[in-house]
């Protein structure tokens, strides 16, 4: 039993250690804020590019709605949803998908 264990410690370790290690990790990105971030490479890499709308795809986002807290908040449409800052920065209408 003991045997069995060891051998498959000894199977299990090298795979899981070279799947952790086969993403090369991402290099340095520039010096720019950007407020929505970066937006991705194909790799899942961040590059020298800002995202235009916290939408996914950067999907465009509906003008003049303001979903967030506050006195002059909009619902969104039924067709979008409210995404929001984590730290309430904009609140944004996005289409659902």
């Amino acid at each position: 039993m003991n045997c069995l264990i060891v051998f498959l410690l000894c199977l299990i370790t090298p795979l899981s250690i070279s799947i952790s290690i086969r993403r090369p990790p991402c290099g340095s990105v520039c010096d720019i804020y950007c407020q929505f971030g970066n937006v991705a490479d194909a790799n899942g890499c961040p590059v020298c590019t800002c995202k235009k709308t916290p939408c996914e795809n950067n999907q465009d986002s509906l003008v003049g709605y303001f979903c967030g807290r506050g006195p002059d908040r909009r619902e969104c449409p039924q067709t979008h949803y409210c995404h929001i800052a984590p730290n309430d920065a904009y609140a944004v209408c996005c289409p659902r998908r």
